[in-house]
């Protein structure tokens, strides 16, 4: 695969690069453990491989200030546990605060304003890798930084070089991959991270937690967001924080259905359930319209306008002002489709596609890959009419 991006944050890379070398046995190695088997079967892996490692748990969400069940608290018994059977130290980082500022409001603000966010992207530029990430290494004083990574359970790989330069690649398990998730993470903050299982397929991951006894080896994967709980439905935990403003459901054609309590409770393409039929929706000056039938063609489009893009290696594709092709996807469930990415005059781009996609959400991110290579990410703006 051939480079097609420009060259300028060799400055940026130098803080957290130290002469471009790989990690090495004995190296110490910081890894983010969440209480899930992915990140114990990091840590288990690298202390075999030789690292002095040490497991820290990220605190980001206070469990007394809401009235869901939140797991943390055993998630962070669980960090303690596997960190005593794999006998290495651990710690725990409290980033409630700068989560609270940096992810949570932002996501309410969007929700207010009638937007599908995706505070997980967010949370890993933010705060995996960015607060986290900056108090690991900047705890490591002199020579010492050289030698100390941080590592985290995610599937995705790294690809160095020969210049020192980092390519965040899609992970082995293609039905696992994270990239998506960490489209916004710059390149200068992957120089020092690991990612031990971006090369290996969920089963092995398993089995090699089984064949290790480790406690996390048959938990369940966490597929929600843990400060809403499991017995609550995420529009009712978004009432607590969102100024509600009712509005009207109405047809195409104006005619009102129903009343919503707010638009902050939909996404566009999403089933409303009422007597109208199975009906999708979309969003227009607080009002809920809705549209007959999930294959509706008002809800695909094979064209979006998106903002606020962030390039890994901080610039975009040479010849983005003409057109690049590149693939790319718009929620994280589904194939990567080849696209052309072109960026307008006012600084935003226009992803088409060469089929129609069913359900554009403006506050969602489209990611962008040249082959495996997840090279940037924008915000949604809106979708374009065929």
């Amino acid at each position: 695969m051939v480079s097609r991006i420009g060259i300028s944050s060799s400055k940026l890379i130098s803080r957290y690069a130290s002469h471009f070398r790989n990690p090495l046995p004995g190296d110490k190695v910081i890894v983010a453990m969440s209480g899930g088997v992915d990140s114990s079967v990091s840590a288990h892996l690298l202390k075999r491989q030789g690292y002095s490692v040490e497991g820290v748990y990220m605190r980001n969400w206070d469990t007394t200030d809401e009235n869901g069940v939140c797991t943390s608290d055993q998630d962070w018994k669980d960090v303690q546990s596997v960190c005593k059977q794999l006998d290495i130290p651990c710690k725990q980082f409290d980033f409630t605060k700068e989560y609270w500022l940096q992810v949570f409001t932002k996501m309410i603000k969007d929700y207010e304003y009638g937007i599908t966010p995706n505070p997980d992207v967010l949370c890993n530029r933010e705060i995996k890798f960015g607060w986290f990430l900056d108090k690991c290494l900047e705890s490591i004083n002199g020579k010492n930084k050289e030698n100390t990574w941080i590592a985290t359970g995610h599937y995705v790989q790294l690809e160095r070089t020969d210049s020192g330069r980092v390519k965040l690649m899609r992970g082995t398990d293609i039905t696992k991959d994270q990239s998506y998730f960490l489209s916004t993470v710059a390149e200068e903050k992957l120089q020092r991270v690991i990612f031990p299982v971006g090369d290996l397929h969920k089963q092995q991951v398993k089995s090699i937690a089984r064949d290790a006894n480790l406690i996390t080896c048959n938990k369940r994967e966490s597929m929600g967001i843990c400060f809403v709980g499991k017995k609550r439905k995420f529009s009712e935990f978004l009432e607590q924080y969102v100024v509600s403003k009712p509005g009207n459901i109405m047809t195409l054609d104006g005619i009102v259905i129903g009343q919503h309590r707010g638009l902050f409770s939909y996404t566009i393409g999403q089933c409303v359930r009422i007597h109208y039929g199975p009906d999708r929706h979309d969003i227009k000056n607080n009002s809920l319209i809705v549209v007959p039938g999930s294959a509706n063609q008002l809800l695909f489009s094979s064209q979006l306008v998106a903002k606020d893009w962030i390039w890994n290696w901080h610039v975009p594709p040479e010849g983005i002002g003409e057109g690049v092709n590149l693939l790319a996807q718009i929620r994280y469930r589904q194939p990567a489709d080849p696209c052309i990415v072109t960026r307008r005059s006012d600084d935003r781009y226009i992803v088409k596609f060469n089929t129609s996609k069913r359900a554009i959400a403006p506050g969602q991110n489209v990611v962008v890959w040249d082959g495996n290579w997840c090279i940037g990410s924008g915000i949604i703006e809106n979708s374009l009419a065929n």
